[in-house]
Order: C-alpha cells, then sequence, then structure tokens
C-alpha cells in the first residue's frame, strides 16, 4: 500500500513537472512570436498614437521594427498590408518600401504570380518615374497610365532600364528558348552546333538553321503550300561578324538612331542563334503584312513553333519596330501560349513564376 502511495506521489510530481514546462514554453513563445508592439512601450520609437495599429499588428524580432511600422503607417499601408509586407519581404526589401512614396497597388504586385520580391523597389521606382522608357526610340507611343500588371511584366522584362544596361550573356544557353534582346547578348564566338541547311525548295541557298528549327520551318513551308502560299526562308542563321557589318552598313544608309529601330547590334541579334527566319513571299521578297503569306502565316505559324517576334504595337517592349517578315522559332507548346494570350516574347518571359 505504502509503495502505491508512494509511486502516486512519483507522478503527480513529474506532471506538474510537464505542466510548469508547457506553460513556461507557451509563455515563452507568446512573448517572442505572438505578442504585438503594444508590449514595447519602452521601445524609443513607440508612438502611443498608434497604439490601436501596434495591438494588431503582428510581432517580428527585428531592430528596426517599430521604426519601420511606423513609416508604413504615415506612409498610408493598413494594417492588412503592414502584416502582408512582414510575411513577404526581408527588412532590406522593406527598408526599400518604406523610403518610396506610398503604392497602392503593393498589395496586388505580391498576388501575382510572376512578382518577384527582389524587384520591389524597382516597382514602386519605375511607376512613379515620370520619364518611363525615354531612352526608348518609341517612346511617344509609349502609355504612361500602367496597371500594375504593366509595371511588374515591364520591371521584370527590364524596361526600366536603358537598352544595352545590365545586359546578360547568354552563350552557355542551348535550350532553344534562349532569349536574345537588347538586355541579352551573344558572344562574338557563338555559333549552335546543330546547325543545318534548309532545303533549297524553302529558301534561298544556303540558308540555316538550327536542326529542330529547320525541320519546323520546312513542315510549315509544306504545310502553307497545300493552301497554296508559297514561303521561303530568305535570312536565317548569322555570324556575329556578319550581323555587325550589316548594322554598321544600316547606320550608315539611314543613321544610328534610325539603324537602332529595326537592326540588331552584333551579339544581340536572334538570327545568331539560329532560331529567328526573314521570310519571303511567292515573289521571293520579304512578305509584308498585307501579302496572303503573311496572313496564312499569323494564322498558323504557332501551329510549327513559330511566331511573329516583332508584332505592331509591342514597339517598346521588343525595342525593334513591327517587321512582318520576322519569325522566331520557340517550339509549339510555347509558341501556342505566346499566340493564345498575344504576347511578345519578353512578355511571356517576364511572366513564367
Amino acid at each position: 500500500m505504502k509503495k502505491r502511495k508512494a509511486n502516486q506521489r512519483v507522478f503527480i510530481i513529474i506532471l506538474l513537472i510537464i505542466i510548469f514546462v508547457v506553460c513556461i514554453t507557451v509563455l515563452l513563445f507568446n512573448l517572442t512570436t505572438s505578442k504585438t508592439l503594444k508590449m514595447d512601450k519602452n521601445d524609443k520609437d513607440f508612438n502611443k498614437d498608434y497604439t490601436t495599429f501596434y495591438e494588431d499588428i503582428t510581432y517580428v524580432n527585428s531592430d528596426n521594427f517599430i521604426k519601420n511600422i511606423n513609416s508604413l503607417i504615415e506612409l498610408g499601408y493598413s494594417i492588412q498590408d503592414i502584416n502582408l509586407i512582414y510575411d513577404t519581404f526581408d527588412e532590406k526589401e522593406i527598408n526599400l518600401i518604406t523610403n518610396s512614396k506610398y503604392d497602392s497597388d503593393i498589395t496586388n504586385y505580391i498576388k501575382l504570380d510572376y512578382f518577384k520580391k527582389e524587384n520591389i523597389g524597382r516597382y514602386i521606382a519605375f511607376k512613379y518615374d515620370e520619364n518611363k522608357l525615354d531612352y526608348s526610340y518609341f517612346a511617344k507611343d509609349f502609355k504612361k497610365d500602367l496597371t500594375y500588371e504593366d509595371i511588374v511584366t515591364y520591371v521584370n522584362i527590364g524596361l526600366d532600364q536603358e537598352y544595352y544596361t545590365n545586359v546578360n550573356n547568354v552563350s552557355n544557353e542551348t535550350d532553344i528558348k534562349i532569349l536574345v534582346n537588347k538586355y541579352h547578348k551573344l558572344d562574338e564566338d557563338y555559333e549552335p552546333d546543330d546547325l543545318v541547311l534548309i532545303d533549297t525548295k524553302y529558301a534561298t541557298e544556303g540558308q540555316k538553321l538550327r536542326k529542330e528549327a529547320a525541320l519546323a520551318f520546312e513542315n510549315m513551308a509544306k504545310a502553307a503550300k497545300e493552301d497554296k502560299i508559297n514561303i521561303y526562308a530568305g535570312s536565317a542563321y548569322r555570324s556575329y561578324d556578319y550581323q555587325d557589318w550589316l548594322y554598321n552598313k544600316y547606320v550608315l544608309e539611314d543613321g544610328f538612331t534610325n539603324a537602332e529601330t529595326y537592326s540588331a547590334r552584333a551579339g544581340y541579334s536572334e538570327h545568331q542563334t539560329g532560331l529567328a527566319v526573314d521570310i519571303l513571299n511567292k515573289n521571293w521578297t520579304l512578305i509584308d503584312e498585307d501579302d496572303s503569306e503573311y496572313t496564312w502565316l499569323v494564322n498558323n505559324s504557332y501551329k510549327y513553333g513559330f511566331i511573329l517576334r516583332y508584332k505592331r504595337g509591342y514597339e517598346n517592349i521588343t525595342g525593334y519596330m513591327f517587321e512582318d517578315w520576322h519569325f522566331r522559332y520557340l517550339g509549339k507548346e510555347v509558341a501556342n501560349d505566346i499566340h493564345n494570350f498575344n504576347l511578345t516574347y519578353e512578355e511571356y518571359i517576364a511572366k513564367q513564376a
């Protein structure tokens, strides 16, 4: 009997110890992770006028927490916004927000699948930049009243920065989805190792594309022919040196500014990828938007993995004038998406999560 009572006492003591440990753990958890700013009245940045805000803001253990909270409140952010901001960003990014103008679209940016939190400062700066895209040769056609979707897309593309700045070298990429434009360039010695000649039934002499693209072009040309449409590859792969010669020729003929609207600098040309082709009509001249060949291509090229690369009305995005004849191979899946959603390739890339 005595032994049984002793065991009961031991059990009760152990139980009390467990309860005590649990209570202490819960208390510490609440103090460190769940408390609100109301508990930090001794902090030098504590502002009693914001007490009602503080009560509903989830506490974060950070040296500048209250200071940043005050700044966000003063900028006009709601309690819901502030909690979302702290759930999304680190302190460096929050400092960018507190040092920027109030942006009512900030929660809308965050909700986009392709929002990149490291770009938050650039999104806000771009929105309030009165000289958006002034460096572009097509700036007069640029709409200034951008939606938050536009802002996130354009900044992801890099359009908040001048052409040929912060350039990304893509020479190591072998995927057919390689992006080459005024922000992504190729080395002087870049040449795809799978270039093949396009059948001269569908091309001028000596035109090459990467093997997959060449086969797709030939299949597209065959299908067009069945619809009594004749298309030919007029200019496909170009080397760095040839593009350099061509670009400088255009500069001499039309001047630098004009040449920049339609000709790529060496290293920045899609033709060097072996995935772009300038297409000729039945008369062996570059196709025009009034040609039946153009209409057929716009309605069918995506089925074979090609897109019209430089569309009318998107000059500020692509950096080039509308080119009826310039088509780019991307494979059927990507070409279908771009066709269905009426995007440029830049927008498609920018909207990838």
